[in-house]
């Protein structure tokens, strides 16, 4: 009996009754039938019984129950035609005109849409669900395309892409880069064609180019670059939507590579593809621009006789090699010597295919099925034949969603660049060209002694071979390039640069794969340092971005430019920084090195167990991925200040490891986006007689990540 002060517009206490429906998912499942047949009863007249009042108080209690019994039913995974109900109960949701109800009814439904036998029923309030994205209110408008995302499949697919590529030119800007996400994810999954698909992106990038990542676009490069049906298709269409007007920086990167590449086969089209390109690179960033000059490089070598348009594109190689921009110009430069060279038909060549790889994409679409899949193993015996059939809309693989990702093969690293240039940056048409010299061959392996848990012996197996190696000018003062770079190198603040006008310091700080860092320019200089302007070029290996830069910095003044980094993947490349700015009305540039490499991205190792150290050490057998070298110094070594410097670069020492006190035992974990933590392992032994001479031998699961350490500590010892 319920009390009338637990009575709640006359929904008897309505609050115990929502708790009890939420306490019920956290029991087993119900094996007893005499119990599953009472609980459903009663849910069954809860969604049976569910009117809308008038009254706003007790529809809210009303729906309270309503929509915890929904989700108690889809926890305990009840009978089709259950569901099926609550989900015409949840349209007629929709369709009503108060916000709060229409809200209710698209969240839950999209709840029920994760209940795969419901599809159907769902798919029957499209219509009204589309409506719904036109609400006035942004919130409904979330829950109505979370729905249409999470309903779509293979047999409806080309439909709700169509409906959400209409509403994209009408849709809120703080919706917008979600809504392209969504578009991108669609076509991709349940893409019927690749013809479709390439259409749906490059119209996805014409309405919204602004909001959708470079990601993209590359994979359209790599399915056409790869397709050779799909070339002349693609290259008229993104033709066709210059010409319609469209200006978007990211179309216009897209139609560069494309045009660059398949311009030819479009017949009669070059010089008309030339002018519109031409016509929009003043606006365009220096990136595309770059993009833009590898595509009038290839354009002039596929037509020798088109006098105009040769002279036009030399005109631009002539200027370009003179901007400050050293991108820019070294590749005006080099194409404008290259036009000139018989070899310059064979550079120009169509890019090669691409190496397969999965879709940046499908890491969200693994993560998305993850977060919202329904609980497992909480049906009932009888029905868990019934949930072991495999789901639909899993065939069809176009897009090599379904290929497995295998660990990488490690390489050595003088080998490494220009394949991973390839797969990443589809706008070096140069990459590849130099040649790389052969890795050192590895050291011979010896009989480990019982007494050495690392396996190698003592230091008496070390043998030591002989070493066979009238204009403002910036005067570099207090000290060099290489000397300042490689301080900053194993510290995080310092000196980066200093002349007689200008000098650059570094402070830094990183926490895993996240860096900020602070350059302090300061001038030195009587007068003022004017037109002051500071880039990074792009690199794969990092993403960086970088802070407002003053076009002044007055006399004798300093001023400070934030930069934030991540580190997307270990890597031999090193951020380039240029700075050009103006003395007394000269202008001045400088070419810098960033100090960005993997170390700087280790973070300390605590509690290290022996047996998982050595477990690991020895299931790295030889090189490329453990590397050793011996060494001879001048002066006796300080034990105390190598641990300094292996504590400085990011290893954490640990101490009890090696059974000898003349050794040092280094910890430290590498961090980046594209693989998370990898361990790095260190081993420093210094000859106890002489200690003149040491040993060094590093160790991780990535060989660009084993020799740069290396490399590193050796410039540094």
């Amino acid at each position: 009996v319920i009390l009338n002060d637990y009575t709640y517009y006359g929904i008897p206490s309505p609050w115990l009754h929502v708790k009890a429906l939420r306490v019920l998912h956290y029991f087993p499942v119900i094996e007893n039938d005499n119990v599953w047949t009472k609980l459903s009863e009663i849910l069954r007249r809860t969604i049976s019984s569910a009117p809308i009042d008038k009254n706003t108080n007790k529809n809210n209690a009303l729906h309270a129950i309503l929509f915890e019994s929904i989700s108690l039913m889809m926890h305990l995974n009840m009978d089709s035609e259950v569901l099926a109900q609550c989900v015409t109960l949840l349209g007629k949701f929709v369709s009503i005109k108060e916000p709060n109800i229409r809200y209710l009814g698209l969240e839950n439904m999209s709840r029920l849409s994760l209940v795969p036998e419901m599809m159907s029923t769902i798919k029957s309030h499209q219509e009204q669900i589309v409506l719904s994205l036109h609400d006035p209110d942004i919130s409904i408008r979330r829950r109505a395309l979370d729905l249409l995302y999470r309903m779509c499949d293979s047999e409806n697919s080309h439909e709700v892409v169509d409906q959400l590529l209409n509403y994209l030119t009408t849709a809120d800007f703080a919706i917008r880069e979600e809504l392209a996400l969504k578009i991108a994810i669609l076509s991709e999954r349940f893409a019927s064609s690749l013809k479709w698909y390439v259409d749906v992106i490059i119209s996805l990038i014409d309405k919204a180019g602004d909001h959708v990542s470079d990601e993209v676009w590359y994979r359209v490069v790599q399915i056409v670059t790869n397709n050779e049906d799909l070339q002349s298709h693609a290259a008229a269409n993104v033709l066709q939507k210059l010409q319609d007007g469209s200006s978007h920086e990211t179309m216009l990167k897209l139609s560069s590579y494309i045009l660059g590449e398949f311009g030819q086969l479009l017949q009669g089209s070059e010089r008309e593809i030339f002018h519109i390109l031409k016509d929009r690179m003043g606006s365009a960033s220096a990136l595309t621009k770059g993009l833009i000059l590898s595509a009038f490089a290839k354009i002039e070598t596929r037509n020798p006789d088109d006098a105009e348009v040769i002279e036009a594109i030399k005109e631009i190689f002539r200027r370009y090699g003179t901007i400050p921009d050293a991108e820019l110009q070294q590749r005006a430069v080099e194409y404008a010597a290259l036009s000139g060279m018989k070899e310059a038909a064979t550079v120009m060549a169509l890019m090669p295919k691409f190496p397969e790889r999965e879709s940046s994409l499908l890491k969200l679409m693994a993560a998305e099925t993850a977060e919202n899949s329904l609980p497992i193993g909480r049906a009932r015996a009888s029905d868990k034949d019934a949930d072991a059939l495999p789901s639909a809309g899993q065939s069809n693989d176009l897009l090599g969603l379904e290929d497995t990702i295998e660990g990488t093969v490690p390489v050595v690293p003088l080998e490494l660049a220009h394949p991973k240039a390839a797969q990443n940056d589809p706008m070096d048409l140069l990459e590849g060209l130099s040649v790389s010299e052969p890795a050192a061959p590895a050291p011979a392996s010896v009989q480990p002694a019982a007494s050495d848990p690392f396996g190698i012996g003592g230091f008496s197996d070390l043998t030591v071979q002989n070493d066979t190696s009238t204009s403002l000018q910036p005067q570099l003062m207090g000290g060099t390039l290489e000397g300042w770079y490689t301080k900053l190198c194993v510290a995080n603040k310092g000196v980066l640069y200093q002349d007689q006008f200008l000098q650059i310091g570094v402070k830094a700080d990183f926490q895993k794969a996240q860096g900020r860092l602070v350059l302090f320019l300061g001038n030195k200089h009587a007068g003022e340092l004017s037109n002051v302007v500071l880039s990074i070029p792009p690199i794969p290996s990092y993403r960086i971005q970088v802070g407002n830069v003053p076009s002044a910095i007055a006399a004798q003044a300093q001023v400070q430019v934030p930069i934030a980094v991540s580190c997307v993947e270990p890597s031999l490349d090193v951020p380039k920084l240029q700075v050009v700015y103006q003395v007394e009305g000269q202008p001045l540039k400088l070419d810098l090195q960033l100090p960005l490499i993997p170390t700087k991205f280790f973070s300390p190792v605590q509690n290290i167990d022996a047996n998982s150290f050595f477990g690991a050490w020895k299931s790295i057998p030889s090189a490329p991925l453990k590397l050793q070298q011996i060494l001879k110094c001048e002066d006796t070594i300080d034990i105390s200040r190598v641990q300094g410097l292996v504590g400085s670069v990011g290893f954490t020492v640990a101490q009890g490891l090696d059974p000898s006190p003349n050794n040092i035992v280094g910890v430290g974990a590498f961090n980046c986006e594209s693989s998370g933590e990898t361990m790095v392992m260190l081993r420093l032994e210094v000859d106890p007689n002489t200690k003149k001479q040491y040993r060094i031998t590093v160790a991780s699961n990535n060989a660009l990540l084993t020799s740069s350490t290396k490399e590193l500590l050796l410039k540094n010892l």
